[in-house]
C-alpha cells in the first residue's frame, strides 16, 4: 500500500531539511515513538514504538536507514517493522523544493508491504491520522527554526 502527499511549509529549504534530518527534532514529531538509537551516525536507526495502551500495549521494533541523502532537496530512506515473527518491509522519500516566496513544497511517499489482511486494514485505518499529525509537527518545528 502507498500513502503520498505533499505539504507546503511557510520556511526555508534549509529549515525544512534540517528539521527533517535531525534526530532528535523529527523523533519529537513522530507518533508513538518511544525511543531511537542511532546506529551508524545519521544514516541507521533502531526505533521502538508502540501500539495499544496498557496491559494491550505491544512494542513494535523498526530499523531504518536513510538509502539516498542528497541535502537539501531528497531523502529516500526504508525499513522493516518487526511485529512477532513478520517482518513489514517499507520505503519511502522525502523531496523538498524551494519556491520564491521562501516557502518549501515537502513531497512524501511511502509504500507499506503487509502480508496479512488484518495488518493491512489496521495500517489503512491509522496511518493517515498519524501522518497528518507527523507533517503538523515538522510542519511547526521547520518553522519555528
Amino acid at each position: 500500500m502507498e500513502f503520498q502527499g505533499t505539504v507546503s511549509v511557510a520556511a526555508a529549504q534549509t529549515a525544512v531539511w534540517h528539521t527533517l534530518t535531525t534526530p532528535h527534532l523529527v523523533s519529537q514529531c513522530t507518533p508513538r515513538l518511544q525511543g531511537w538509537t542511532a546506529l551508524e551516525a545519521n544514516t541507521r536507526f533502531q526505533l521502538q514504538f508502540c501500539w495499544g495502551s496498557g496491559k494491550s500495549t505491544v512494542f513494535i521494533p523498526v530499523l531504518l536507514t536513510w538509502q539516498t541523502v542528497t541535502p537539501p532537496t531528497y531523502l529516500h530512506w526504508q525499513g522493516e517493522a518487526q511485529l512477532g515473527n513478520t517482518a513489514v518491509p517499507m520505503q519511502g522519500d522525502f523531496s523538498l523544493k524551494s519556491t520564491p516566496t521562501n516557502q518549501t513544497t515537502l513531497t512524501f511517499s511511502a509504500q507499506i508491504t503487509p502480508h496479512n489482511k488484518l495488518l493491512t486494514q489496521m495500517i489503512q485505518t491509522t496511518a493517515p491520522r498519524l501522518i497528518e499529525s507527523f507533517f503538523h509537527c515538522l510542519k511547526k518545528t521547520a518553522e519555528s527554526v
